[in-house]
């Protein structure tokens, strides 16, 4: 008897150790909710005990809806962060009216040229100027007036009216101190600045990510200090801010609308990591697709002493380039000692480059001591060197390695861009800008002797001619069955085509033809 009732004992003890070790281990230690050093014992006076929490107080930890950054003070992002932002930084955000002068349009598009003015008003009309009123967005930066906007938006204005925020009644004179067509950028400054103006902080747009929380606050549609939030799509989009030449940008979903051009793109910390610019629009009213993009702040910050100055120095060699990037097949065939480099395509007469030799067909290989990799890193190294500056090159011609010294002179994108539209190498309508296909570079494109026709030299994105696939290098041989054997019978063909109406394009490509169909803006 006394040995059953041992071992019934002995099992009721083991059912209770093992009970309670199981209730130990499912249950957290009694520091680990408010202690951060676990290891440590935990209180033993019910005084030392923290209090419990009401349970309405728990809904503080369904606040948090994000993070953002590595330091844990950045990290947690609550419901009221973006109401926060939008109070502190719409005091920064001013509204734009720019008034300019524009040529009237022909009478005769509604009359004909039946000379219909000489025969009842004995004359033609006189052509007048019309004027035009430009709506956009800007932000302050200091507290003298200063305000960052898009060069677009007070381009060849003549007046400029700024109203700010909860005094939109009143309006402030302002002057263009400087602008930048290559980065979209302006500076302008109210004449008669009032006192005490807040100010933005600009942050650091190199540090965004895509992901990355933003808000664009604006006057789309004159609906003034409307605030929009997105995230960053893509950082470092290529977006063509004028013939040939393309700037990165910021791309965003945060909804950006016509009048929304120079409002600040905003980070979680509430500061401005970009310029707004531009959106893609899928119809000719300009509603918004979610596919924004914006100036990154950082480019425009290195630019901002130039632009206190009146304007922005940029350098040039005056030649043209093509954008493929050169395979390893290609610097075989080249004689290039390995892939990289940028062909040149066109020399301008009288420019820094055939004033130093170079020639089309040559492949600039070193640019002031460094390796270009590709066209696009030549247009930067140029663009971004003083000019005036001396500059070595090195560069290919007929597999042989040559070097030269190069004066950089000055870019003119506005008298540039005012003679583009005069020219037979640039369209109306497609998105193509075309020069002249010479004996060197229909070799280095692997074209059959004697082929004639049209080099592209740029492509604008969201256009006919990208939507196609038609890109930088492509040759166009004919244009709706027409022989094309310059860049002026393309042009002529292309602006011989009326809005709407389809061109039928054929091109060569590696060595190959190939066929689309182009529909005209």
């Amino acid at each position: 008897m006394l040995s059953r009732f041992l071992a019934v004992l002995a099992v009721i003890v083991l059912v209770v150790v093992v009970g309670f070790t199981a209730h130990r281990r499912n249950s957290p230690p009694a520091t680990s909710a408010y202690n951060s050093a676990p290891d440590k014992a935990a209180p033993s006076s019910s005084a030392e005990q923290p209090s419990k929490q009401p349970a309405d107080q728990t809904t503080n930890r369904d606040d948090t809806v994000g993070t953002s950054g590595t330091d844990r003070s950045d990290k947690v992002m609550t419901t009221d962060l973006f109401r926060r932002i939008a109070k502190a930084e719409n005091p920064v955000v001013v509204a734009i009216t720019a008034q300019s002068r524009v040529p009237a349009g022909d009478l005769r598009q509604y009359f004909g040229d039946d000379d219909f003015f000489s025969r009842f008003f004995g004359g033609r009309p006189q052509l007048r100027e019309q004027l035009r009123h430009t709506l956009g967005s800007g932000f302050l930066i200091n507290p003298d007036g200063e305000i960052l906007t898009n060069s677009h938006v007070v381009a060849e204005a003549e007046e400029i009216r700024v109203a700010l925020f909860n005094d939109e009644r009143r309006i402030y004179p302002a002057d263009v101190i400087g602008r930048d067509a290559l980065t979209d950028s302006a500076l302008i400054k109210l004449k008669n600045p009032p006192a005490n103006l807040p100010a933005a902080t600009l942050g650091d747009s190199d540090t965004l990510e895509p992901g990355d929380w933003v808000m664009a606050i604006g006057n789309p549609f004159e609906l003034g200090h409307t605030v929009t939030v997105g995230v960053i799509s893509y950082k470092g989009r290529p977006f063509a801010t004028s013939e040939g030449r393309f700037q990165n940008m910021l791309q965003t979903d945060a909804s950006i609308n016509p009048g929304n051009s120079g409002g600040p793109l905003i980070d979680v910390r509430g500061e401005v990591v970009g310029i707004n610019t531009a959106i893609l629009s899928g119809d000719d009213r300009g509603g918004n697709l979610g596919i924004g993009f914006a100036v990154p702040i950082d480019t425009v910050k290195t630019l901002l002493p130039q632009l206190r100055k009146g304007s922005v120095q940029r350098g040039q060699l005056g030649v043209q380039i093509l954008s493929m990037r050169l395979t390893q097949d290609d610097a075989k065939r080249l004689g290039l000692p390995k892939p990289g480099g940028a062909i040149i395509s066109r020399v301008e007469p009288g420019s820094p480059a055939e004033r130093a030799g170079l020639h089309p067909g040559d492949i600039v290989v070193s640019y002031n001591g460094q390796e270009v990799p590709d066209a696009d890193h030549l247009t930067s190294m140029v663009a971004d060197t003083p000019p005036g500056t001396k500059v070595p090159i090195v560069y290919y011609r007929n597999g042989k390695q040559e070097s030269s010294t190069v004066t950089v002179g000055t870019l003119e994108l506005e008298k540039k861009s005012r003679e583009s539209s005069g020219q037979q190498g640039a369209d109306h309508g497609f998105g193509l800008s075309l020069t002249d296909l010479t004996p060197d570079l229909a070799s280095q494109l692997h074209l059959p002797g004697g082929t004639r026709g049209a080099v592209v030299q740029s492509v604008d994105p969201f256009t006919p001619a990208s939507t196609a696939g038609m890109r930088r290098g492509d040759v166009v041989a004919e244009v709706n069955r027409r022989s094309i054997t310059s860049a002026a019978d393309a042009s002529r063909e292309l602006r011989s085509i009326n809005s709407g109406e389809p061109a039928d394009v054929l091109f060569w490509r590696d060595g190959v033809q190939q066929f689309v169909e182009l529909r005209k803006q």
